[in-house]
């Protein structure tokens, strides 16, 4: 009975050959479902069978160097946010406001990361886990910005005070991204970086952070403070900055710093919710996924680059593919079940999609509805691509994804809209050159996987997650014993091109 119902869902043929009746093989192979598991989802039934030798064999890119057990490292990462919270909640006393919620914006913080949280250690860089803590409101802030920020500063080390005196055996420190230590450390850990703009801009940002090493867990986690009415006050500033032509240099440089504080304190924080929920709901095949499709895209030098994807957009075009319930619901592939299939999957979104002419949306509900249901990628003229809408959106909504990619603003270039940002304006897009690249290293990855099983070898699967450099006019090749995340790679055997 299992090698039937392997070989008819699976198309896994059993050993040895006269294992089962030749009756029963000709049933199992003239009665397979059209949703069983074909080779990662891709339509050629004559590769099917080699797709546990590939995973087994793609699976040491999502681990590192000096970490054998990645599971154990996030559910570490998640129980230290937990201890934190306590910790803060028990400062409360000696702080001015009432701590409201600690808010997780950190990759690591959603089992995410390329990298898991890993302790800090002397002779590696390790990334600090980006916390936004949520203090309760009050009608005693000033109106003024700068005071604003003088007192959000106060408040940071006030609680590193506090936290210090209840805890004496961790470390803590105020850091700023422009002045001194994590002044090259991007705007917040694991995003993509926005541009600094000038030094008007920064004057109406707040960039002071408190890091803290938890003593019990080994982790940095970089705390930054949420206070609404900042958002309110440069909104209005900016506001008013437009009334004068005069101003318009003033008032852009007001608007940065106002959409840099939406960035990171209303978008990350929901999109980080989003990406767990998904993570805990398909655990462990989405997060695996995702990672996979990150380490695919740092291999590739294209990851976190400020040309490049950011760290929120690879993981919307991960998360597509364990969202998207209209092919299953037309007869087509359910959502993967495996972590390798939804990277496969992924790849074959970004050869063949078809940025300029169908709209890519994620909609985290799970409970949509295709405008033109097929279980193809769309292949829909220009004007004809489906949009997709889930059942909750409002009709205003439903109508601004309808009109968001219109044809003639449309351009060849990677944009991912969801219910919340139908416009796609939350992460930005990436420029046509890269998704051409885009486009290019996806399909020449596939091709790969395809030969891998086509041959029975996984010889050259490593070649999948090895970028070509003939491109290049020089390349530099640093010292991996030196290098201060060598950490971060993956271990050397997941390179071996011996077959298996």
């Amino acid at each position: 009975m299992v090698a039937y119902l392997m070989r008819r869902h699976f198309a896994v043929r059993a050993e040895p050959e006269g294992l089962m009746l030749a009756s029963d093989v000709a049933a199992a192979d003239t009665a397979r479902p059209a949703s069983s598991v074909r080779a990662f989802g891709l339509a050629s039934d004559g590769l099917a069978g080699s797709l546990f030798s590939l995973s087994a064999r793609v699976m040491p890119f999502a681990r590192t160097v000096d970490l054998d057990d990645d599971q154990a490292s996030f559910d570490a990462a998640m129980a230290a946010f937990d201890e934190l919270q306590r910790e803060i909640k028990q400062a409360e006393d000696q702080l001015p406001l009432r701590v409201l919620s600690l808010h997780a914006v950190a990759p690591g913080l959603r089992y995410a990361s390329v990298v898991p949280p890993k302790p800090a250690s002397d002779d590696s860089y390790v990334e600090p886990l980006h916390v936004i803590v949520e203090f309760a409101s009050s009608s005693r802030w000033p109106d003024d910005i700068a005071a604003l920020h003088k007192i959000k500063s106060a408040f940071l080390l006030r609680l590193a005070e506090a936290y210090a005196g209840l805890h004496p055996e961790a470390r803590v420190q105020i850091v700023n991204r422009f002045h001194g230590r994590g002044a090259a450390d991007g705007l917040v850990t694991g995003v993509a970086p926005l541009l600094l703009g000038s030094q008007e801009s920064m004057d109406y940002e707040s960039d002071n952070c408190l890091d803290i090493w938890h003593a019990a867990s080994g982790l940095t986690f970089r705390l930054s403070m949420l206070c609404e009415c900042e958002g309110e006050l440069l909104a209005k500033k900016a506001r008013d900055l437009r009334l004068a032509p005069s101003l318009a240099a003033h008032a852009e440089a007001v608007e940065l710093a106002h959409r840099r504080w939406v960035r990171n304190h209303v978008w990350r924080p929901k999109h980080h919710r989003q990406i767990l929920d998904l993570c805990q709901r398909h655990h462990p095949a989405a997060s695996l996924a995702i990672r996979l499709v990150k380490r695919w895209l740092s291999r590739h030098m294209l990851l976190g680059q400020p040309a490049g994807v950011s760290e929120e957009l690879a993981e919307l075009l991960a998360a597509r593919v364990f969202c998207d319930v209209s092919s299953s619901a037309a007869g087509g592939l359910a959502e993967p079940a495996a972590a390798l299939s939804g990277f496969v999957r992924c790849l074959r979104l970004l050869a063949e999609w078809r940025w300029s002419e169908d709209l890519f949306a994620v909609d985290f509900a799970a409970d949509s509805r295709l405008l033109q249901t097929s279980d193809e990628l769309p292949a829909a003229a220009a004007g004809d691509g489906g949009v997709w809408v889930s059942s909750g959106m409002s009709a205003a909504v439903a109508e601004t994804l309808a009109h968001a990619f219109d044809v003639p603003k449309r351009k060849d270039c990677v944009r991912v809209a969801t219910a919340d940002d139908p416009e796609a304006v939350w992460w930005g897009t990436v420029s046509p050159v890269l998704t051409r690249r885009l486009r290019v290293l996806a399909a020449a990855s596939l091709e790969c996987i395809n030969g891998c099983l086509a041959a029975g070898s996984d010889a050259q699967l490593p070649q999948v997650f090895t970028t070509p450099l003939t491109d290049y006019d020089f390349v530099i090749n640093l010292c991996r014993d030196v290098v201060c995340r060598k950490y971060e790679q993956p271990p050397r055997s997941a390179f071996a091109t011996t077959a298996k």
